[in-house]
């Protein structure tokens, strides 16, 4: 998929976060994630996923006002977790299975 389709005028990525590679071990997931877009950039968060029925979220960077981030005892020995973010009228998403996820979770706040 080529991000730059996705992209407005004066938007960079400012970063691209990765999933585990545990999210790849099941092959519903496995269609799913290898489908899966996400990025950061200087303007907004976006996630998709899906390949016969994609889902789109985005949130505007200024706009997130909660990142939770949730790591099981197998996601702190494998560096993984769940990513919550909650928006001011954005809605929410959780992402599963994202690599170091506080790392994320830093980097959107670094645009804050």
């Amino acid at each position: 998929m080529n991000i730059n389709k996705i992209l407005a005028e004066g938007e960079t990525i400012t970063y691209r976060p990765k999933l585990s590679w545990i999210a790849y071990l099941d092959l519903s997931r496995l269609i799913r994630n290898c489908t899966t877009t996400i990025f950061l950039s200087n303007k907004r968060f976006y996630y998709r996923h899906g390949l016969l029925r994609r889902t789109t979220h985005e949130m505007v960077v200024g706009k997130i006002e909660t990142i939770d981030v949730k790591e099981t005892l197998m996601g702190r020995i494998f560096g993984y977790g769940r990513v919550y973010l909650a928006g001011t009228g954005a809605g929410s998403m959780t992402m599963n299975y994202i690599k170091h996820p506080f790392e994320l979770q830093r980097q959107i706040r670094s645009i804050q």
